[in-house]
């Protein structure tokens, strides 16, 4: 016993090795380059690539890396590893040179996405074909957020990226680059390609959808790396796009996979590789035959209908004359229309001359580059003459599209239209047009002081009687804008680019677009804050209110620039300083000559400049009471008033200095403007100076040339303490002791904003704008007491607007930090604004001190996010602590009702902590509904070492490659208690989420007009073609080589009363079975109809016309005839009343097959596979044999039918190497190697069909547990333990013939064996089943449950890239056996 078992391990072993000798033969001869690393592939049709996630070849020969799904990965690998390194026992291990050429092509075939498609793709050099761990999007299915940058990943590749990525730093969204075991380049260059003849750089667009062509070649001697793209079929450029000297042997092991990988993110989109070579130590790499290559699917809108053909021509005619006349109307109207301009009732109220466009036109030359004198945020400036009175203007030019467009031109007219003034430019005129505005001033020679002032070649030019004169001038101005005009003007933006310099030097202040108007003693009122850092006065950051004290502090600015010669801000060693700051150190410590400004050289009156700068620091002073008015600076320039004298109690640099060190947060200004902004002194800073400092504020401190005085110490302390007690009051709630503020919109608000964020004119908090990339913070202006984490609550209204209805960006999240700077590094897309690529899965507690609640409408695998449409709690990190889908649950039912955050609908939202507990609860609801009992998440988070003391408070959003508009209509905020409630009905409205609708009479007068023109045409037609296009048919002239009857469409129209819901049969993914009834004759029929649209359509059409059109057997489903017609293909078949075998065995049938019923039918499927396989004319691969696949007619006969899969090929001739279709269960295990389906292979399924119809089990099966069972295997075990009879069905009624069913079992694992050379023919089948022919014994050398089990995964692997590579069509079923 035991040398017998030790010969048939013997025998077993030789049978595995063989077979295994004879694959590695096989490859060998299929691809005799492979060993050494050499391969060319046109196209990938019957390419052995080793492929995952969506890659797939496509029918006709691409590799289709990616489809229209989003957020996946593909990859497809060379199936065998090749060697890179040359090793030896005498030298260090060198890398390989090698050389690679691939053509790709990115394509989106959603016209909304073709400016910013999604992610790009990457050949690739790899130790592992498993990255099943990488992420995709930005990723590109390489690698992990987690193991992005070590050394350990040793890989290596050339993205061909089209998005740009901060946190990967990359150069544009249009790039190349080389990456070596991180996406972050070594080198990258913007797609492109240098021309061999002039060496002139051409751009490429690598989403162009065109076919493009990469060369990557590495010299292992040189340890030189050059990357070279071209457009197809433009020979390789000898200038490499980039070179990159870098050393592989670190990264390379000894053997690699090389590949492709790409990725999607939120946009679906396809990557295409149509050809690949690839090459070791021999030059560059093999040559593509661009003629041999696949086409790049077309995209776009589909072909126009052969009806566009006929109406087009007939509508032509008849619009012709309607075109004629408009035409002769327009071309008259041409000149007057060029010029033409829109008036309104309201502007003849103004002054200021209006020219016609015309003449401006004409002055200006037509507006060319020529006459451009500069250009700003605000519009173009063109010099002109004009034509009759010779007068030399200076034409303001502002698109109506600018943002500011129209308030800039009402501004300026309505401020400078009427003033008149020799130091202000005078408005001349003005002209309005269509998409124009344009105001016309005099023209001043000189241009700006500010290029004479910092332009080294114009600068000596300036003496100092000069500037003098300029300042006089200027302070003139303002002091008639501020109490001399008929209102208040505030310039808003007095620096020196807006004072202009005439042909006598004299300065003319100008540009008005910022300005603001009110009646003399009228209060001012909160605005925006604008004008130019560095002249900004501080209390405008506190109360947003421009007063005439605002343009005296930049006129301050504006004196110290012009006598210094600097900038107000300017930098020294990477170090920014502030002008008021320096001339205040240089005056204090006696040295106030040291900032005139050099080019002087000397040459000024002292009193003159140290009168002015006395007057520029009094002006500036940080303090608004204490700056004079521009009558009482006019009055001092002009010598009418004694010169100021300025007291050591003016807080000196060292005092700005001190409060700076001692509680007063900076932000992003300096000193100057964070000692006076008392918005952002924070709560946290009072405390402290009343609690800490005020002794050391009040003690007398010295500085470098003065003793501070004590007593005006005390004055500047007690009015900074007054303040943020007053501010204090304001957020204190009655009597619980707690903080509490509350906005209903955010007009007025002094929120710290930065980055894309804003509050626009309505009041709404607009976090980002239409720009993708961006990132937006908003923060409550001071910082709150949270140390030790005490209780807080919140609630807020926001409403997220995508740049499409159905599709967003990311969201926004409420925050608690402990630092306002904890942004500045922060990256927009996924992160929102609230961490950078490091610790942002992970988290770093100590480093963070965030807590945030998101609201995230983007899915981000490297987050573990549950989808694209939720709400998270963030400690630290973006990989929420607790999640949930958005919604909230109805109070009266407990309900849970979804809601969507991009709906453009405001949503109100709850936040509160308990101290105490530690417990977060978050609750939301449409706006207008009541909180919710149930909140949507409750989690504990203890935020001690987040609120560690003064925590910031505010809201975090960012947009990615699409734009988003993040809103906050309302928020409210309490500490120790419940937050103040909003007021909804003051809430600010949000903009117009859709287009606006269209007027009446559009809607009214082209519907009829459209009608009155086309109606009488298109009824005619309709009426004449009706008949005939509605039973139209297409015919082509090989159809009529086929045997079978051409049905009428109109008989079968009628036959299945239109294809009624009521007669279907059933639907599968080749197309739909109706019942019908013939009239003549009378007589049942199956009519299936596929429509072209499907992807297998025409190909199903021809393989059942030509399989079945002739073949006439009993046992096979006889094909009566076919239709064709545009867009639909209809086969007629016998009608079968019983339906499928299918249904017999797993539905349930009241009425089971008997034993008899079943034979019977086993016989009939063998002998019409008999008939496909040796009988016919041709050899018919049925390719689908399955107990589906089997219908049952009236007196109970199987007939095989579906031959959508169908192969044919002639008696003798070698089976070609096809896709691998079918079901699996029913699949040879030797398709997932060689892909040729043969007769054997249609036996094997044959023997899972006979087993599938004694058992009355499927091929595969999962128990209750998910553990797959195979048939096939659980009959061999149970017929190597001799209880064979055990797997019979237990439904069949009345016993069965034991011997007959252990022939069919024995019979079915003969046929399904794994080695095909031990199957039957069907011929033998026949023979075994009508008992003429003795079914041999099977011994146990008949592969073992182990053994056939182990067969089965090695299909699985080798086969799945066939699998999943085969198109929709060509797949039958792959969900498991049927």
């Amino acid at each position: 016993m035991q040398l017998h078992s030790k010969t048939m391990l013997v025998v077993f072993i030789n049978i595995v090795f063989i077979h295994c000798l004879s694959v590695n033969i096989g490859a060998a001869v299929a691809n005799p380059a492979a060993s050494d690393g050499r391969f060319v592939h046109h196209g990938f049709t019957a390419e052995d690539l080793t492929m995952d996630g969506l890659a797939a070849v496509t029918p006709t020969g691409l590799l289709a890396l990616t489809n229209a799904t989003y957020q996946t990965k593909a990859h497809a690998f060379h199936p065998a590893p090749l060697r890179f390194l040359n090793t030896s026992s005498s030298a260090a291990a060198t890398v390989r040179s090698f050389s690679t050429s691939f053509v790709f092509a990115i394509v989106s075939d959603d016209p909304r996405f073709r400016n910013n498609v999604d992610h790009g793709l990457a050949f690739v050099v790899s130790p592992t074909k498993n990255l099943s761990t990488a992420n995709a999007g930005q990723y590109l299915g390489l690698l992990s957020m987690a193991d992005d940058g070590k050394p350990s990943n040793h890989v290596f590749a050339v993205e061909l990226d089209i998005i740009t990525n901060p946190e990967f730093g990359d150069i544009d969204s249009n790039h190349v680059g080389v990456d070596v075991n991180s996406l972050r380049s070594l080198q990258a260059k913007t797609a492109g390609y240098y021309v061999d003849g002039d060496g002139a750089f051409r751009s490429l667009q690598l989403n162009s959808q065109k076919p493009m062509q990469v060369w990557v070649d590495y010299d292992g001697q040189a340890k030189q790396l050059n990357v070279t793209l071209s457009p197809v079929q433009v020979p390789k450029p000898k200038k490499p796009l980039l070179s990159q000297a870098i050393d592989l042997s670190t990264v390379m092991a000894e053997e690699m996979y090389v590949g492709f990988s790409s990725a999607t993110g939120v946009v679906f989109t396809h990557h295409y590789v149509l050809g690949w070579s690839f090459s070791f130590d021999g030059g560059a790499a093999p040559s593509l035959d661009f003629s041999m290559l696949p086409k790049v699917p077309r995209v776009g809108p589909t072909r126009r209908s052969v009806m566009l053909y006929v109406v087009l021509p007939i509508a032509s005619a008849l619009l012709f004359l309607v075109a004629f006349v408009l035409g002769v109307f327009f071309f008259v109207r041409r000149w007057h229309r060029q010029y033409a301009e829109v008036r309104e009732d309201w502007e003849v109220e103004f002054g200021p001359h209006r020219f016609t466009y015309k003449d401006l036109f004409h002055a200006t030359q037509g507006c060319t580059d020529k006459n451009l004198l500069g250009a700003g945020g605000f519009g173009s400036v063109y010099k002109g003459v004009l034509p009759v009175s010779n007068t030399e203007i200076a034409v303001k030019r502002v698109s109506h599209n600018s943002k500011q467009g129209m308030r800039e031109f009402i501004a300026e007219v309505v401020s400078i239209g009427r003033i008149r003034h020799r130091n202000i430019v005078r408005l001349l005129g003005y002209c309005r047009r269509k998409g124009e505005l344009l105001l016309v001033y005099d023209y001043k020679t000189n241009g700006s002081l500010d290029k004479c002032l910092h332009d080294n070649a114009t600068s000596t030019t300036l003496c100092w009687p000069k500037r003098i004169h300029i300042i006089k001038g200027v302070a003139s101005a303002l002091s008639y804008l501020h109490k001399d005009w008929e209102q208040v003007v505030i310039h808003r933006d007095v620096k020196a680019s807006n004072v202009l310099l005439d042909s006598e030097m004299n300065g003319l202040l100008g540009d008005f677009g910022l300005s603001r108007l009110r009646d003399h003693g009228a209060d001012a009122k909160t605005t925006y804050v604008v004008g130019t850092m560095g002249y900004i006065a501080p209390e405008l950051m506190h109360t947003g209110k421009a007063t005439p004290l605002t343009d005296v502090f930049a006129f301050g600015v504006f004196l110290l620039e012009v006598t210094c010669g600097r900038r107000p801000i300017g930098e020294s060693d990477s170090n920014e300083i502030l002008l008021i700051d320096w001339v205040l150190k240089h005056f204090l410590s006696g040295s106030i000559l040291d900032v005139v400004d050099p080019w002087l050289a000397g040459r000024f009156s002292f009193e003159e400049v140290n009168l002015v700068l006395k007057l520029g620091l009094m002006c500036s002073h940080p303090l608004p009471k204490a700056r004079p008015s521009m009558d009482r600076v006019v009055k001092y320039l002009d010598g009418m008033l004694p010169a100021p004298e300025l007291s050591p109690t003016h807080m000196s640099y060292n005092m700005m200095e001190l409060m700076l060190q001692n509680g007063v947060g900076s932000h992003s200004l300096p000193c100057w403007y964070n000692v006076i902004c008392f918005g952002s002194l924070g709560r946290e800073m009072i405390l402290k100076l009343s609690n800490r400092q005020a002794n050391k504020l009040a003690a007398p401190r010295r500085s470098d040339a003065n003793t501070m005085l004590r007593e005006p110490f005390h004055c500047v302390t007690l009015l900074l303490l007054l303040l943020a007690a007053a501010d204090r009051c304001a957020a204190a709630t009655g009597g619980s002791g707690g903080l509490q503020f509350a906005y209903d919109g955010f007009s007025g608000a002094n929120l710290t904003l930065d980055g894309a964020a804003t509050v626009t004119a309505s009041g709404l908090l607009m976090l980002t704008n239409g720009s993708i990339q961006m990132k937006g913070h908003a923060f409550h202006p001071s910082p709150l007491p949270l140390r030790a984490a005490r209780s807080f609550s919140t609630t807020f209204v926001f409403a997220i607007f995508g740049q499409y209805a159905d599709f967003s960006s990311h969201g926004l999240a409420f925050f608690v930090s402990a630092s306002a700077d904890a942004f500045a590094a922060a990256l927009p897309g996924q992160f929102l604004g609230l961490f950078n690529g490091t610790g942002a899965t992970t988290g770093n507690r100590s480093a963070a001190g965030v807590f945030a609640v998101e609201f995230d409408t983007l899915f981000n695998a490297e987050f573990h996010d549950l989808n694209s449409n939720h709400v998270g709690v963030d400690v630290n990190s973006l990989t929420s602590v607790k999640a949930a889908d958005a919604g909230y649950y109805d109070d009266v039912t407990g309900q849970f009702r979804n809601l969507t955050m991009i709906s453009r609908k405001p949503m109100q939202a709850w936040v509160d902590y308990d101290g105490g507990s530690t417990e977060v609860t978050v609750a939301m609801a449409p706006l207008g509904t009541a909180r919710p009992k149930k909140p949507l998440l409750r989690t504990n988070v203890d935020l001690s070492d987040v609120a560690t003391g003064a925590a910031h408070v505010g809201f975090a959003s960012a947009t990615g490659i699409l734009f988003s508009r993040h809103f906050v209509l309302g928020w409210s905020f309490a500490v120790d208690g419940p937050a103040p409630p909003l007021n909804i009905s003051s809430l600010p409205p949000l903009p117009r989420a859709w287009p606006k609708p269209r007027s009446k009479v559009l809607e009214i007068v082209l519907p009829i007009a459209s009608a009155a023109l086309v109606a009488a045409v298109a009824m005619a037609v309709y009426a004449m073609a009706r008949r005939r296009l509605r039973y139209a048919e297409l015919r082509e002239e090989w159809e009529t080589a086929f045997g079978p009857h051409r049905f009428s469409y109109k008989d079968l129209f009628h036959a299945t009363k239109g294809f009624s819901d009521k007669n279907l049969l059933g639907t599968g993914g080749f197309g739909s079975v109706y019942r019908g009834v013939l009239r003549k004759p009378d007589m049942e029929v199956a009519v299936k109809r596929v429509s072209h649209e499907s992807r297998q359509g025409m190909k199903e059409f021809v393989a059942e016309v030509a399989s079945i059109g002739r073949l006439r057997h009993r046992n096979l489903v006889q094909l009566l005839g076919y239709c064709r017609r545009k867009g639909e293909l209809l086969l007629v078949y016998d009608y079968m009343p019983k339906g499928s075998l299918d249904k017999y065995l797993y539905n349930g049938s009241k009425h089971p097959l008997s034993w008899p019923q079943r034979f019977h039918i086993i016989r009939g499927v063998a002998s019409g596979l008999l008939y496909l396989h040796e009988d016919w004319e041709h050899v018919v691969i049925h390719r689908d044999v399955k107990a589906s696949n089997v219908l049952l007619d009236g007196e109970m006969n199987g007939r095989l039918g579906d031959f959508g899969l169908a192969r044919l090929y002639d008696h003798g001739a070698v089976a070609q190497t096809t896709h691998v279709v079918g079901t699996m269960g029913y699949l040879a295990p030797e398709l997932g190697h060689t892909g040729k389906a043969t007769p054997s292979t249609d036996v094997f399924a044959f023997g899972a069909f006979l087993l599938e119809v004694t058992c009355g089990r499927r091929p595969i099966v999962q128990d209750e547990h998910g553990n797959r069972a195979v048939l096939v295997d659980w009959v061999t075990e149970q017929w190597s333990k001799g209880a064979l009879v055990n797997v019979v069905d237990a439904r069949i009624p009345s016993g069965f013939d034991p011997d007959e069913v252990s022939l069919v079992l024995k019979l079915g694992l003969l046929c399904s064996h794994p080695l095909p050379n031990a199957r039957p023919t069907m011929r033998q089948v026949a023979q075994y089943l009508d008992g003429d022919m003795a079914l041999p014994d099977l011994s146990p050398t008949y592969l073992s449950f182990t053994s056939l089990e182990r067969m089965y995964k090695e299909f699985n692997r080798n086969s799945i890239s066939y699998i999943s590579s085969a198109s929709m069509g060509a797949i039958s079923d792959i969900s498991g056996g049927r």
